[in-house]
């Protein structure tokens, strides 16, 4: 699924697209895409989804507070960037591991900033690594009561969510029991509103993805420890840098 479909949380078919997977039953055991080390290509767009909707990632000084809103409301694409740019490559290694690498997946009214540890890591036992991936985007206008007044009134989406709280804003988590069932794709999809008030427009969209190994079937069993132990304390790295 491309980072563009995390601005889609509050549509039920967004929800429903969530689950497809590709014609695959097995997770390509070569670097899909190829990555630039192996392909020749320079930048971190050749190891993207979608290399054709890829703007490579430029460390940018990022704004907080409202004037990252307005940021992304003019500028979608340098607000990308400097959620991109929050965290610095340490406190990114703590998460995704060294050699994680930071792109733009990009379209006209939705540019998002994802971030993938290494396909190519190999655990001890010389075995590719399971794959983490956070995909960042930041709707400005939008706001959470909005987002969950939408979900909350149809049957088919109410028992999807869940609210909670993380480093004291109210977010909202969307997904289906296959979602976290440690089998093929696991994923956490928040939505936050960034200013500590519901009822405000300003909701920052992360997915959290963990997906098997390469090489293994797109079903398989998956340690799901990593994404359960990242997602409140790299949400909360975000949100310290962004909205203090």
């Amino acid at each position: 699924m491309n980072a563009r479909r995390l601005t889609l949380v509050v549509a039920a078919t967004a929800l429903a697209a969530t689950a497809l997977g590709g014609c695959s039953t097995v997770v390509p055991g070569a670097a899909m895409p190829e990555s630039a080390a192996s392909s020749g290509k320079a930048g971190m767009c050749s190891r993207s989804n979608e290399p054709e909707v890829c703007l490579e990632w430029s460390d940018t000084r990022p704004k907080t507070g409202k004037d990252l809103l307005r940021t992304a409301e003019e500028d979608p694409v340098a607000a990308a960037q400097m959620l991109c740019s929050a965290l610095p490559g340490d406190v990114l290694d703590r998460f995704l591991g060294t050699g994680h690498y930071r792109v733009i997946a990009d379209s006209p009214r939705s540019p998002t900033c994802t971030i993938s540890s290494d396909d190519n890591k190999k655990s001890a036992d010389g075995k590719y690594e399971s794959v983490l991936e956070v995909e960042i985007f930041l709707a400005a206008k939008e706001s959470l009561a909005r987002d969950l007044s939408i979900l909350q009134s149809r049957r088919d989406t109410a028992a999807k969510v869940t609210e909670l709280s993380i480093a004291g804003k109210p977010v909202m988590r969307v997904g289906d029991p296959e979602d976290a069932d440690g089998k093929g794709r696991d994923k956490e999809e928040l939505s936050i509103a960034v200013l500590g008030d519901k009822a405000q427009p300003g909701a920052l969209r992360i997915r959290q993805n963990l997906r098997p190994p390469r090489g293994s079937k797109v079903d398989a069993t998956a340690d799901r420890a990593r994404l359960n132990s990242m997602r409140d304390p790299l949400v909360a790295e975000l949100l310290k840098a962004l909205f203090p």
